[in-house]
């Protein structure tokens, strides 16, 4: 590989997730009455925390938002249990 072909990274282009990728996802959930949907988080090229959310109805996208609520709760319950866990070892 010479010089002149060397790939600098601060010109590439940012990348984005491909809309063909979302919808294959889409097909994959639920089934054919509207119940097709996901939320997708992921952090892009650039460090930024990205949401996508794409649902077959307003009824499946309340669905994932009270699993999402009850996932980041749990998370935080064993995070804080953690911590008080640290505190009374010491």
């Amino acid at each position: 590989m010479q010089n002149d072909d060397a790939i600098d990274p601060d010109q590439l282009p940012h990348f984005h997730v491909p809309e063909e990728f979302l919808n294959q996802l889409y097909d994959f959930t639920g089934g054919a009455d509207h119940s097709s949907g996901f939320v997708l988080s992921y952090v892009d090229d650039r460090g930024r925390a990205l949401v996508y959310c794409k649902t077959g109805s307003q009824i499946v996208e309340m669905g994932l938002r009270k699993a999402l609520e009850k996932y980041l709760s749990e998370v935080e319950e064993s995070e804080s249990s953690f911590e008080i866990n640290e505190e009374t070892e010491e």
